[in-house]
């Protein structure tokens, strides 16, 4: 499951991912940052952290992680560059971030692989928006 919360007018999104995680509810993901884009909901320039929790099982392959690349360098091009940051502690979930951000080396996307909300939000250079609830 994922859920979302947008702040400071659209320039931060933190994303949760939770339960079991499927490479089509990702896939779906950045669909929906490409349309939230295009109607202004997200700006340009945005900053995105995403994180786990309560994780059930992932079912996600490296050809998945191709696929969300390939949608997000190629057709998600119109939202410029951003900046997302993924904390992962798990070795699958570190695993799967390095593999993204090694495919997306040299894009629009700048991606940056954390331990914790503190070190997100200071690579970001960004407050917290909400300290009780990312801790």
């Amino acid at each position: 499951m994922l859920e979302r919360e947008i702040y400071n007018k659209g320039q931060l999104l933190v994303t949760q991912v939770s339960g079991e995680v499927k490479s089509q509810e990702l896939i779906d993901h950045v669909f929906w940052l490409i349309d939230s884009h295009n109607i202004g909901e997200i700006q340009s320039g945005y900053d995105q952290v995403v994180y786990t929790r309560d994780i059930e099982s992932v079912n996600i392959k490296e050809e998945d992680v191709l696929r969300l690349t390939e949608i997000s360098t190629g057709m998600g091009q119109i939202r410029g560059k951003f900046r997302t940051v993924i904390i992962a502690t798990e070795p699958t979930e570190l695993k799967l971030a390095s593999f993204y951000k090694s495919l997306v080396k040299g894009s629009d996307i700048e991606v940056e692989i954390c331990s914790n909300f503190d070190e997100a939000f200071a690579w970001l250079g960004c407050e917290n928006p909400e300290p009780d609830k990312y801790k």
